[in-house]
């Protein structure tokens, strides 16, 4: 039985390139309303994620008229998240260099009230933990951390999701 041959590049950019938007128009609306340090943040782009992986591994099977190996299943959906990770750290990076350049001073005051409530840093420390934060939270690291970050989840999500 000979097996459809589709480019995985093509149609991994393509659904990756959906699943950014979505998750760009998720930050979006997280900005707008204010919610942008809030802990519960964190989890709203895990459901998005999942489902974007299953949408792209179902259509994909579909084009390859319903057969596809596991490596398979799990690359469109890895490259998908990937490609979706780039879309949203370059969203990131705009957000905080070019649309709210506050944002960062407003994200530094947020985490080290953060580390002050957790009372694991004495005051004396707390200016050079602040000094060391901040380098690693300039948006240009934020945007690579969120990129390597996507890489990390989306090979994890797309070998479980690959199963089924």
């Amino acid at each position: 039985m000979e097996q459809k041959s589709s480019p995985l590049l093509k149609s991994s950019l393509s659904y990756g390139i959906y699943l950014g938007i979505a998750l760009v128009l998720v930050s979006v609306i997280i900005y707008v309303l204010g919610y942008s340090f809030e802990s519960w943040v964190q989890f709203t782009s895990y459901p998005i994620l999942i489902g974007g992986v299953i949408w792209a591994q179902l259509a994909y099977r579909k084009v390859l008229e319903g057969t596809m190996t596991y490596g398979q299943a799990v690359g469109i959906g890895f490259l998908a998240i990937l490609f979706a990770g780039i879309i949203s750290a370059f969203y990131t990076y705009l957000l905080y260099k070019v649309i709210d350049p506050s944002l960062h001073e407003k994200l530094m005051i947020f985490t080290e009230q953060k580390i002050i409530e957790q009372g694991r840093v004495g005051e004396e420390q707390l200016d050079m933990v602040m000094n060391i934060t901040k380098k690693f939270m300039s948006p240009f690291l934020l945007s690579l951390q969120l990129i390597f970050y996507s890489a990390i989840g989306g090979i994890i999500i797309s070998l479980i999701t690959a199963i089924f």
